[in-house]
């Protein structure tokens, strides 16, 4: 029962790609139950998907081609590089939790190793530079803006009186 489920899943999923994208696919399925295989759409649709990927260069073959052992790879290492982002994440947002605690008087609860407070000043240090860039930022910006509009009103302003 749950074989047929997963077959049927599998036909409508292919089925599905193969309308959406506009191409070609097939399925060839080995089933425990039967000697031979089942075959989606039909076997001359079949036999002309595999004719034409046969005409392929065999370059243009493996192009195409995803193998289970590299597609394993590829999710391993993409799992990997969210795992490292995520870390740095937590390790990040728990550095600026100590440092909010340590500023609003409640640092006593810290136990900090000396790793763990040289860390913690290096994330200090580097916030401490993100704010000033922003607020140096910031007063540009506003004197930029007013420095435009007052020469933009002394630009319409009227040279002489008469």
């Amino acid at each position: 029962a749950t074989f047929n489920k997963r077959k049927k899943g599998l036909v409508k999923k292919i089925h599905e790609l193969s309308v959406l994208c506009g191409i070609e696919a097939c399925a060839v399925i080995y089933s425990p139950f039967n000697s031979n295989p089942e075959v989606w759409p039909s076997n001359p649709e079949v036999k002309n998907v595999v004719a034409k990927f046969e005409m392929l260069t065999k370059l243009e073959q493996e192009k195409k081609m995803v193998s289970h052992e590299s597609f394993i790879r590829q999710n391993i290492s993409k799992t990997t590089e969210n795992n490292k982002k995520k870390m740095k994440d937590n390790a990040e947002r728990t550095m600026k939790e100590a440092m909010f605690q340590l500023l609003s008087g409640k640092g006593e609860k810290l136990k900090l190793t000396d790793i763990n407070r040289e860390d913690l000043c290096k994330y200090i240090d580097q916030y401490l530079k993100e704010l000033y860039h922003h607020k140096n930022k910031s007063i540009n910006q506003s004197y930029i803006q007013y420095g435009e509009s007052s020469e933009a009103t002394s630009i319409m302003a009227p040279t002489s009186m008469k």
